[in-house]
């Protein structure tokens, strides 16, 4: 099947004029395309869908079907784009070819995205996003998403997958790691702290990103004020304080994932005032104490986490994260130790933040 029936399928047009390859993505395939029909001619978005990192297509899609509807049907929702897929004449979001894989199409936004950026504003926008997100799909039963990684922040879990990684250590690289290793588990209790208060009821489960990366917000190219929220493939149930963290701890970061100069590494207080405020902006006003609470404690979890997944895929000989040389993934977990580390040292001014804009 070309790209002129999968266009055709999807409804973009009558033919494709132009065709471009995009390469900013590093799982699903992308390209630009330009289709032509009776009312002119428009960009989309076409990607084919990586079937060895999410295995139920079907699943993504019907999630991110879901959700866009909600927002979309709303009668306000303050300038947000829910960036919903083109539909079939059957109603599908997709498109099977005979190879099996899916392809979709979306939009194509005359946009801006920053992967690591200073300027404050675009990071109290990207906040702004991510907490825009949460904040309408307040409501939403957040039970009914296909659960598109499973397990992905459950630190219990993940804890028990390092244990067994140092256990059978086939790739003789423990010894190397001790330091590492010691700081992870000596912070097992503290880890599992937001997955054990979800797990008894404490904080609630919304509808969560699960990738609240600055890249994965698309900005205004004049004014930089945030347009939509991207990447929706990983959207599935968890609690408020997974993307808040990881959205603090990869935006406030000093420096790049795997710098060996760990002095370089710190936990910036002015890029988090700013994440902050946007973040709270509408969302604060619905949070429960405890979600609140689990804010200040997600910063912190959210990078040991992150630290844990990058040393037990270095034991178990780099098979997940992409790398482009020998122990990039201990030196991504070193990084992200550092900066768990400068975290711990500014916990006080990070809850007085995260409550100064919680009012």
């Amino acid at each position: 099947m070309d790209i002129n029936v999968i266009c055709k399928l999807l409804q973009l047009g009558d033919s494709v004029v132009n065709c471009d390859v995009l390469h900013g993505g590093n799982i699903n395939t992308s390209y630009k395309v330009t289709c032509a029909s009776e009312n002119g001619e428009n960009d989309y978005l076409l990607q084919r869908i990586n079937k060895n990192v999410f295995k139920n297509p079907v699943g993504v899609m019907s999630n991110i079907q879901k959700i866009t509807e909600y927002i979309n049907a709303k009668p306000k929702n303050m300038g947000f784009i829910a960036l919903g897929y083109n539909t079939c004449a059957d109603g599908k979001t997709f498109v099977v070819d005979e190879n099996g894989d899916f392809w979709r199409a979306r939009q194509f936004l005359d946009c801006v995205c920053f992967d690591n950026t200073d300027n404050l504003k675009v990071i109290e926008q990207a906040g702004i996003a991510f907490g825009e997100f949460q904040y309408l799909l307040d409501g939403f039963d957040a039970s009914v998403l296909f659960e598109s990684i499973p397990y992905f922040h459950n630190t219990v879990k993940r804890y028990g997958d390092l244990e067994n990684a140092l256990i059978f250590d086939s790739y003789n690289r423990k010894q190397e790691c001790a330091n590492e290793i010691e700081f992870i588990l000596s912070n097992k209790a503290l880890a599992s702290k937001l997955v054990k208060g979800a797990m008894r009821g404490d904080i609630p489960m919304r509808v969560t990103h699960n990738d609240t990366k600055c890249n994965n917000v698309v900005f205004d190219k004049d004014t930089f004020e945030a347009l939509s929220v991207i990447d929706l493939d990983t959207i599935m149930p968890g609690i408020t304080a997974y993307d808040f963290g990881d959205g603090a701890r990869s935006i406030c970061c000093t420096s790049l994932e795997d710098e060996k100069d760990l002095n370089k590494v710190k936990f910036d207080l002015v890029k988090f005032d700013a994440f902050t405020k946007g973040f709270l902006h509408h969302l604060g006003s619905i949070l429960s104490k405890n979600e609140l609470y689990s804010l200040c404690d997600g910063v912190l979890i959210m990078t040991i986490e992150l630290a844990l997944r990058f040393l037990e895929d270095y034991l178990k000989g780099d098979f997940y994260f992409k790398t482009r040389y020998p122990k990039q993934n201990l030196y991504r977990a070193r990084c992200q130790i550092a900066l768990a580390k400068d975290i711990i040292s500014k916990q006080k001014e990070i809850e007085e933040i995260v409550f100064k804009y919680s009012k």
